[in-house]
């Protein structure tokens, strides 16, 4: 590693060379003279400081064997440079022997007995100490060595065996034999069967299932070893004393993978119950397919568990390979590019059909069939170019010279990623009219992207139809967006089902989703986080937990441990919670929904009815405490209280400004929350009518807060959904008259049979055809791009693997505060290169760029997305990295911002043009 020549005199000579991790040997020899040497040996690295030039203070440990069998006698190798008493530990994550030793200097060999108590394994340690001797001026010491001893499960350890072929043809059945051997007499045992493509864990880094490895792998050590040398002062010199150990080892930062562009092959089989002959089998249907498929079995049983795995390469005799975009705009032109490799067979001429249902395909430069010798590889450039929006196949099928065909389908969505818009309409069907309902109402919409809600009846005047068709449609999903599409759901199951959801996924199951998603932002204490585990939004915490409780009262089903630890939250903030002036939003939403439970206190709920009303200054928080006192009967005080909500609500039946609220609220929402409510606890002292009026004319589109508390509101206002006196198509409406239309299918004819003009609700969604121009209301947004040397971009005309960075700039036009969403889409040439958002300083060409922080940011296939919090009118900026991947001339969409919780203040950037060539 190094040498030097050095001179020696009364001086002590320090000696430094720089040194990786591992074991060293520093040598010392006299060069004049007689020949004298030295030398000494320390760890760098794992076991001490890198840059140590002290022997450590390791202890050179060792166990006889690699690993043992209970009742197994161990014997433990200590090599010492000096005499003392060493303490010998055994221990997990708990202290399972200790004794002490007297050791000598040189080799010292301790028996051990393995006990049961070892479990799967145990760590053995042992620190020696040497007392300070004054007369021969040596300080204390202590050397510390550690050493694992693995036991052998035996028993618990089953043996599984995959028989599967080494490689097979795609297009056919994987069958699959597993053998599983040590089974106890009399036991029942299971095996399952994962067989997925390798490219897939590869990409996602998944290893296969290691039962074993869990259960009687090495794991961490589960004590500390603690002592208190390193205080200790030196007695020779009045020095802290040192403890030469410690570790440069880090933890593994692995990011995130793209999303694989091929046909997955993901398959599971389930338990399958091993026969008495230890014998199982499974079949998966391998599609059209080419790459290796890993077989990953697990086996268990009372008392065992074991595991296995195999490759099996799946291949056609030629393989087909398409590489196409990921997706594409209307109007985009792109290219597929075919790579077609002859492998095994026969070779010669092959024939080579390519079609394709949806995609416009250049058919003049497809080749009816091409050529093949052994081994071979030919390239084909199709161009492509889409036209409607949806998810459009390509079929590509080569006929080998013994006649077997092979085919490929494809799937190339094509999606509009421009600003979706929406209106409602509310019109009027005369007595003896008929209105119909056709693609003429998406007039003005990209074809495919048009789709409609129409509702009749009570239900259509609050527009629930059309509110929860927004819901589904919200693109966005924090903690509070999750909760505001699923609450709703609670009550309109009869709705959704009108309205088609349950083609998809009943309604059962989406709010089982919303219940698993949202319980995994929970934290420990019962809190929830808005994007992730967190705590400190009181208000969202509350929110959640009235989410929970009221699916809870509905039959759903909902972990009772998290639902325990929620309410012990809203308890124990109510217990804390500090005196108030003004506010208590929180407070009330927490009294709400443990009263609802029966765990407020009375005396509480008075207090703050009595002492602390004029301090609620919202609508929805007066109103909040008051049904908490209705659901604990206390009329009187609820009615005081409801009364107290309308006063406040009548200067607030307007819009307000763009202002912070840390309940997510709207003089809306809390409009539709008092009105909610107060029919729920049958209070009086509200007039529904003025409240319900003001939802219905909101004239806008609404926020998840307030879309969903319009929703209950409708709910509680609306005893029968039913529509009488219109016939749809000539047939009776069953149940609300509610219909869910979109572009391209067969127009519906609405009669009205009645004696009365009857009003229905019409809510359309679809994107511009032609893409309104840079502007909005309240805020702007510009879309820059640079190179990585800091030079403007103007001319988005690339080549394929340039890399530019994305600048998005917002401007807000008034003082305020707010909760942003930012929506930069992509066009299908480009893919976010660096999932990572660029901090100040990445980038020195752009040393100018200030970044925001942002709350939460997704990187999408399609798009990123970024949540701001944000206040005043300075503007805010948010940058990644992008690189061009697909030559070809691209749509490219705009950016947009908006207030999630005031949707009037949002903005736009232009569109543009992404050309990538070669």
């Amino acid at each position: 590693m190094a040498s030097e020549i050095v001179s020696l005199n009364d001086a002590p000579l320090t000696i430094s060379a720089p040194v990786d991790w591992g074991r060293y040997e520093v040598i010392v020899e006299r060069l004049d003279g007689t020949y004298i040497a030295s030398s000494t040996d320390f760890y760098a690295g794992w076991y001490a400081p890198a840059d140590t030039s002290n022997t450590p203070d390791t202890l050179e440990l060792s166990l006889d064997k690699p690993d043992y069998k209970m009742g197994n006698t161990a014997t433990l190798r200590l090599v010492l440079r000096f005499a003392g008493t060493a303490l010998v530990t055994v221990m997990s994550n708990r202290v399972i022997h200790m004794e002490t030793v007297q050791v000598t200097e040189g080799e010292n060999l301790i028996p051990l007995t393995v006990t049961d108590e070892w479990g799967a394994g145990a760590y053995v340690t042992a620190n020696v100490i040497r007392p300070m001797d004054v007369a021969a001026g040596q300080n204390p010491a202590r050397a510390l060595g550690l050493s694992y001893a693995k036991i052998d499960p035996e028993a618990k350890q089953l043996s599984v065996s995959i028989d599967a072929p080494d490689a097979i043809q795609p297009r056919g059945a994987l069958e699959v034999s597993l053998q599983v051997d040590g089974i106890k007499a009399g036991e029942v045992a299971y095996v399952t069967l994962a067989a997925v493509d390798l490219g897939i864990l590869n990409l996602t880094a998944f290893d296969s299932p290691d039962p074993s490895g869990h259960y009687f792998g090495q794991r961490r050590l589960g004590m500390e070893i603690r002592d208190v040398y390193g205080r200790l002062i030196d007695g020779m010199n009045g020095a802290m004393g040192q403890v030469r150990s410690g570790g440069d080892a880090a933890s593994r930062l692995r990011l995130p993978s793209p999303p694989p562009t091929q046909e997955l092959v993901a398959y599971f089989s389930g338990p399958i119950e091993v026969g008495a002959d230890g014998k199982a089998t499974a079949s998966f249907d391998i599609p059209a397919f080419n790459g290796t498929v890993r077989l990953m079995a697990v086996a268990w049983s009372n008392t065992g568990v074991g595991q296995a795995e195999a490759d099996v390469l799946v291949r056609d005799p030629v393989v087909v390979t398409a590489s196409l975009p990921r997706f594409l705009a209307p109007g985009d032109q792109s290219n597929m590019l075919l790579e077609i490799v002859h492998a095994t067979g026969p070779s010669g001429r092959m024939g080579l059909d390519v079609s394709s249902l949806g995609i416009v395909l250049d058919a003049t430069l497809i080749p009816s069939g091409l050529t093949l010798e052994d081994r071979q590889k030919q390239t084909l450039t199709v161009p492509i170019s889409a036209a409607v929006v949806g998810d459009h196949t390509l079929r590509i099928a080569l006929t080998t010279p013994d006649g077997k065909q092979l085919v490929q389908t494809l799937t190339l969505p094509v999606r509009a990623n421009d600003p979706e818009v929406s209106e409602v309409r509310q019109l009027s069907i005369a007595a003896g009219e008929t209105f119909t309902l056709d693609d003429s109402v998406f007039a003005g919409f990209k074809g495919g992207t048009g789709s409609a809600i129409l509702a009749a009846g009570p239900l259509a005047k609050l527009n629930a139809p059309g509110l929860l068709q927004a819901l589904d449609r919200y693109p966005y999903g924090c903690t509070e967006q999750i909760t505001s599409r699923a609450m709703p759901l609670l009550y309109f199951d009869e709705v959704a089902k009108a309205m088609g959801f349950d083609e998809r996924q009943t309604v059962q199951k989406r709010v089982d989703q919303a219940i698993a998603q949202v319980l995994t932002r929970q934290s420990s204490n019962g809190a929830f986080g808005l994007w992730r585990p967190d705590s400190g939004e009181f208000w969202l915490d509350a929110y959640v937990s009235d989410f929970l409780s009221r699916a809870k009262a509905q039959g759903y089903e909902v972990p009772a441990l998290a639902f325990r630890i929620a309410m012990d939250n809203l308890r124990n903030r109510i217990n804390y919670a500090p005196d108030f002036d003004e506010g208590g939003e929180d407070v009330a939403y927490s009294l709400m929904v443990l009263a609802r439970e029966g765990a407020a206190s009375m005396g509480d709920l008075r207090y703050y009815a009595d002492v602390k009303a004029e301090a609620f200054t919202t609508p929805l928080a007066a109103a909040q405490l008051a049904a908490a006192l209705a659901s604990y009967g206390d009329q009187t005080r609820a009615d005081a209280m409801f009364a107290r909500a309308a006063r406040l609500m009548v200067p607030r039946m307007g819009d307000e400004a763009r202002v912070w609220r840390s309940d997510f609220g709207s003089n809306l929402r809390d409009a539709a929350g008092l009105l909610t409510l107060a029919v729920e606890a049958g209070s009086a002292t509200v007039n529904t009518s003025v409240l319900s009026e003001r939802i219905a004319r909101a004239g806008r589109s609404l926020s998840t807060q307030e879309a969903s508390w319009a929703l209950l509101a409708a709910h509680a206002l609306v005893e029968n959904p039913s529509a009488s006196g219109l016939l749809v198509n000539g047939e009776v409406s069953a149940g609300p008259l509610i219909r869910r239309f979109k572009s391209g299918a067969s127009s519906l004819a609405i009669a009205n049979t009645s004696n009365n003009t009857m009003d229905i609700t019409l809510s359309t969604f679809g994107v511009p055809e032609i893409a309104p121009d840079e502007g909005g209301y309240g805020y702007k947004i510009t879309r820059e791009y640079f190179t990585m040397d800091g030079a403007p971009v103007t001319d988005l005309t690339l080549q394929t693997g340039d890399r530019l960075v994305t600048v998005l700039t917002v401007i807000p036009f008034e003082e305020g505060a707010s909760r942003l969403m930012i929506n930069d889409p992509l066009p299908a040439g480009l893919e976010i290169d660096n999932p990572n958002l660029i901090r100040g300083g990445d980038i020195r060409a752009l040393e100018w760029l200030k970044p925001a922080n942002a709350q939460h940011s997704e990187f999408r296939a399609d798009r990123f997305l970024a949540a701001v919090d944000a206040s005043g009118v300075k503007p805010l900026r948010l940058a990644c990295i992008v690189r061009a991947v697909s030559p070809g001339v691209y749509h490219h969409p705009a950016a947009s911002v908006e207030h999630m919780y005031r949707p009037q203040y949002r903005a736009r950037s232009d569109t543009g043009q992404l050309v990538v060539s070669e």
